[in-house]
């Protein structure tokens, strides 16, 4: 079930890995086009979010892209081991032919020699097991004696494909649950040697919010006996985020492709350099914002940047979503494209597509069909972490972390998270999004929450 890295997979991830470079770039700069669609139902969109402070203030952009400077980073270890491990789960959906490359879940581990706890960390929205921002965790958490397993983003094309049980991703709970078994599948073929003592949750963004409706989960089935997680930079409401940076794309791209294409093109060199040189080849937000932390100067710019990013990865989701779903916004569920076909068309329509498009044509149509009695108001209530509200606030083993500058959440739900929590949440003044990870005083804390030292923690 579970298979490790061989060379010759090495060099076939590799032509996969080229071949969604070449997709995206044929997304960034392909023109806008009128595709036909089928006629969804009236489902009002997620209402409009109030405004995120960071999104106004240079300091919080500039985190955001740039992230850690060197000299605020927590002393790493010199070596982590590395396991890529690949596993088919049993519940897995028929595989769709344009995604014959994702047939199996990818993660990896870093292992100790001796007995450990296990720090399992998710990624954030759209992004793979293997971050820039998870190697940084990954070695603050190996440093300080923890076996470690990173996992994608359950929004992650690979996550969707190999995993999903619904292949329409962006719900909570339902992404939680299918973590939750990947995880007990992952843990369960783990090589003998792999000594477990302990098991902790991590993730950073949605992979935060992911991480604790996992622990929640676990907290009623028991398979796992997760002892504590820690959330990073979480959404408080993931539609609301994600409208904020469907907002942000708006006003500081919009709709003239030409202006896609210019920023494109300003970042096209620096890409390449970092495809020849990154082990990772993988456009997401990480590979984008670190071209644009080389060649982009303005405010204006950076806000382009990071508001692009993040659209390429809705852009992931709503077509394995439609795909799955036959919802028929961008893809003909008579006739699903196959290996080779081009999928100029449905790249150039998806460009465009706000998140609101994807909740009223895809996620609502699916889950309201799927899930007796609900409404679309319900839909968005339930992607709040007010659905395990209580659990947050009254279990000691629950912590958080986050900017008072973060581009994603609005004065109203960081209260929420402050009272929320109340002592179990480390509060920084900078940062912007995930823009301290990594940082000398985050890594020391999130180690104290680990290890039950923070203030209010469980005895």
């Amino acid at each position: 079930m579970i298979a490790t890295d061989t060379s010759s997979a090495r060099e076939s991830r590799i032509q996969v890995r080229l071949m969604r470079l070449a997709l995206a770039a044929m997304l960034l700069v392909t023109a806008s086009a009128h595709g036909t669609e089928v006629p969804a139902q009236a489902i009002a969109p997620p209402p409009a979010p109030g405004p995120a402070a960071g999104l106004a203030d240079s300091a919080a952009l500039r985190a955001t892209v740039f992230g850690t400077p060197p000299q605020d980073k927590a002393p790493m270890p010199s070596r982590v081991p590395l396991a890529e491990i690949n596993i088919a789960l049993p519940w897995a959906r028929p595989l769709p032919d344009v995604f014959w490359f994702d047939r199996k879940l990818r993660v990896w581990l870093s292992a100790q020699d001796k007995p450990a706890p296990l720090a399992i960390l998710i990624s954030g929205t759209g992004s793979d097991g293997n971050t820039a921002k998870l190697s940084l965790l990954r070695g603050a958490l190996y440093g300080a004696g923890y076996h470690v397993l990173t996992m994608p983003s359950p929004t992650f094309p690979g996550f969707i494909v190999s995993t999903s049980s619904t292949g329409v991703a962006g719900d909570l709970m339902q992404d939680g649950q299918d973590l939750y078994a990947a995880m007990q599948q992952i843990v369960a073929h783990l090589p003998r040697k792999v000594r477990i003592t302990d098991i902790d949750v991590l993730g950073y963004s949605l992979g935060g919010a992911n991480a604790a409706i996992v622990k929640s989960i676990d907290a009623r089935e028991g398979k796992l006996k997760i002892h504590r997680a820690v959330m990073i930079n979480p959404p408080v409401s993931l539609f609301s985020s994600i409208g904020r940076l469907d907002k942000l794309f708006a006003s500081s791209i919009g709709s003239d492709d030409d202006a896609v294409e210019r920023m494109y093109r300003r970042l096209y060199a620096e890409l390449a350099n970092l495809y020849r040189a990154s082990d990772r080849v993988q456009i997401d937000e990480e590979f984008l914002l670190g071209a644009a932390a080389s060649v982009l100067r303005t405010d204006a710019e950076f806000s382009a940047a990071i508001a692009l990013s993040f659209r390429l990865g809705l852009e992931n989701v709503f077509f394995a979503g439609d795909l799955y779903a036959g919802t028929g916004v961008v893809v003909d569920p008579k006739h699903p494209p196959k290996v080779g076909d081009s999928l100029e068309e449905t790249q150039r329509i998806l460009r465009n597509k706000p998140f609101s498009e994807y909740f009223t044509k895809v996620f609502a149509p699916y889950y309201l069909k799927h899930r007796p009695n609900s409404t679309a108001a319900s839909l968005i209530a339930d992607n709040r972490l007010d659905i395990i509200g209580g659990s947050l606030r009254d279990d000691t083993d629950y912590y958080a972390q986050t900017n008072s500058d973060d581009l994603i959440l609005d004065n109203q739900e960081l209260a929420w998270l402050r009272d929320t929590m109340g002592s179990r949440i480390a509060l920084y003044d900078h940062g912007g999004h995930l823009g301290n990870i990594g940082e000398r005083q985050q890594v020391s804390d999130m180690l104290d929450m680990l290890a039950g030292r923070w203030p209010g923690a469980a005895k």
